[in-house]
């Protein structure tokens, strides 16, 4: 069988910490029926005002096969990703928001491509988006063909699959640490000529997002037109 680690940023949160790992023997499940061993649960806590380490130790501790690994600071999404990626051991690394906007058994839908370099859950066209990030979500994708990144209507969802034997020297040259970094990882495959598969997926919405657009807009600006571009 195939091995996948579950890769998921985290940043506070510990009540969405303790519903994902509730799912994670959902998506063992399905993965075992696709020919995947989850071998991993690895969560990168980005510098939380109190270690993730801590808050599941008040609950009974680190559950087995899981794995927490703590940046020392707030370091961003695509640093975390990045980080556990390259820690992770298991020869795919499937990435999820931690408040699981695409559910974890929606793998099942990437899982039929695991031959490619890069499978990107998508949103595109699916109902339940507010409208206000559906206008965003536009307004970002015109920004991200100035880069050159083509053929992908949505680089930004929060559940992939990554096939680490061709995608571990990608993440090693990957830079942006925020949340352009999806960005950056297509636009490197694409250079590689590396297979990239856009699947669409089920999307219900998180409650909560760590992007700030005040905040974050110029930053991804930035790492879009003078970074990646």
């Amino acid at each position: 069988m195939k091995t996948l680690s579950l890769v998921v940023p985290v940043y506070g949160a510990p009540d969405l910490v303790r519903a994902l790992l509730d799912a994670v023997p959902a998506l063992a499940r399905v993965a075992a029926s696709c020919g995947f061993e989850l071998v991993e649960t690895l969560l990168v806590d980005d510098g939380s005002a109190r270690p993730l380490a801590d808050e599941l130790a008040v609950r009974g501790g680190v559950p087995a096969g899981v794995r927490v690994i703590r940046n020392g600071r707030n370091r961003g999404k695509g640093y975390s990703v990045r980080r556990g990626a390259l820690e992770a051991r298991g020869g795919w690394v499937l990435m999820s928001d931690v408040d699981q906007s695409a559910p974890l058994t929606e793998f099942v839908r990437l899982a039929a491509h695991a031959d490619a370099w890069m499978v990107c859950g998508s949103r595109y066209g699916r109902p339940g988006m507010p409208m206000r990030r559906r206008l965003l979500s536009r307004l970002f994708h015109a920004l991200v063909w100035l880069t050159g990144v083509r053929g992908v209507q949505d680089t930004q969802c929060g559940f992939k699959l990554f096939r680490m034997d061709v995608m571990r020297g990608v993440f090693a040259r990957q830079r942006v640490e925020r949340f352009a970094f999806d960005v950056e990882l297509v636009r490197l495959v694409q250079k590689e000529h590396g297979d990239l598969v856009e699947v669409p997926v089920l999307w219900k919405g998180g409650a909560r997002s760590s992007l700030n657009v005040l905040r974050d807009a110029p930053r991804m600006l930035y790492d879009l037109l003078f970074r990646i571009r």
